[in-house]
């Protein structure tokens, strides 16, 4: 015979190389048929981000750093706020520091290759990332403390606001990735930690002490990259627990090998994340105008 013939655990025969979903004969219809009927639904997603972004570039009325503000105004404090080049940030010190770091970290992650990273980092590292957590809130209370003109450990600072929300981006970024790995992924391997060792949480590190520069060294060119990050970083992690519930809720539960097979989820879980954003926002700015909060 010019080709072998291969036989699976089954005991069926089967030709080399078909090792796909849609190949096996033991795979449920259901599944083999899913690639097909959620193809258009990639192009749903793709349409439908596409407007959203043209009508946040180009409605008029509002400058674009004031747009992204009004977006995000119901899920930010948008106090203590930074500045460059002579804008306002669309979120507050604090929050830009987060989910900046967030969005680096989540991306840092994927150039380590770790999109099937299913094991917690080592134990001294994980603790570490829980210590982000608590400097994070023992800074968050002494800040509020100040707001509300009670005693305080120390005189808050916008740089050490946002150097702390980093450190918890980081720990964010962590908890989410293998969340939605040990839950969503066929694939996962669960015995590849996220972060492996020491030199790789150094990397992220090293990456976020340089935005920090980037934002209080006033290099002004940095604005919007910036903005954009922290932005986009806020609504990811909104956007993101969306996903997750409503691909549960439509049963993709251990059962994705590539994110294109997230294209019905995701285009679903657009709507209640659009709904969170604008209800929240409107509620506050009502709240403001009726004078009920600052």
């Amino acid at each position: 015979m010019s080709e072998s013939v291969v036989q699976d655990r089954a005991g069926m025969k089967r030709q080399p190389g078909a090792d796909s979903e849609a190949d096996n004969p033991l795979t449920p219809r259901s599944l083999q048929v899913r690639p097909k009927r959620d193809r258009p639904w990639r192009y749903a997603f793709l349409g439908v981000l596409g407007v959203l972004l043209a009508a946040l570039l180009f409605t008029p009325g509002l400058p674009l750093q004031w747009k992204m503000y009004a977006v995000v105004h119901g899920i930010c404090a948008q106090q203590h706020n930074v500045f460059l080049s002579g804008m306002q940030f669309p979120l507050c010190a604090r929050n830009s520091g987060i989910y900046i770091s967030f969005l680096l970290t989540i991306g840092y992650f994927w150039v380590l290759g770790r999109q099937r990273a299913g094991r917690i980092p080592p134990w001294p590292i994980t603790i570490v990332l829980f210590g982000f957590v608590a400097i994070m809130g023992v800074d968050g209370f002494n800040s509020l403390f100040v707001d509300l003109g009670m005693p305080s450990f120390y005189t808050p600072d916008n740089r050490l606001r946002t150097l702390t929300g980093m450190g918890m981006g980081i720990s964010i970024a962590t908890l989410l990735h293998l969340i939605i790995n040990l839950t969503l992924r066929k694939d996962v391997d669960d015995k590849q930690p996220v972060l492996h060792n020491w030199r790789e949480l150094g990397g992220i590190l090293l990456i976020n002490f340089l935005v920090l520069a980037a934002i209080y060294g006033n290099l002004d060119f940095m604005f919007w990259p910036l903005a954009f990050l922290a932005f986009f970083g806020i609504i990811s992690v909104l956007y993101l627990v969306s996903i997750l519930l409503t691909s549960l809720f439509m049963g993709y539960e251990g059962s994705v090998t590539s994110l294109p097979q997230l294209a019905r989820p995701a285009t679903i879980a657009l709507i209640p994340t659009l709904f969170i954003l604008g209800i929240l926002a409107a509620t506050r700015f009502w709240l403001e105008v009726q004078g009920l909060v600052l």
